[in-house]
């Protein structure tokens, strides 16, 4: 874990941390062994620049998947029951 990421976290962990003066801040940041840019993004709050200069991902999608019911083993879904996850057809006209 890069030191950038630990010091983020001591900060999340610690409310204490959040009271912090800048010149207590910069002290802190100053005894990491970041790169400048690193130490520039940080003290600036630019975390998605943080997230570039680490390699980070710039978009994150979050699911939630429910699954449909258990089919028994053996068993296969009746072809004529539509899935619930479909969306119903019009009846085909003649």
């Amino acid at each position: 874990m890069s030191n950038a990421i630990r010091f983020l976290e001591t900060l999340g962990q610690n409310p204490a941390l959040s009271r912090l003066s800048s010149e207590q801040l910069q002290a802190m940041i100053d005894s990491l062994a970041l790169e400048p840019a690193q130490r520039e993004a940080v003290m600036k709050g630019d975390f998605s620049v943080l997230s570039q200069l680490m390699g980070g991902r710039t978009e994150m999608v979050g699911l939630i998947w429910e699954p449909g019911p258990e089919i028994p083993p053996g068993e296969t879904p009746d072809a004529d029951t539509p899935d619930e996850n479909e969306p119903a057809q019009a009846p085909e006209e003649e």
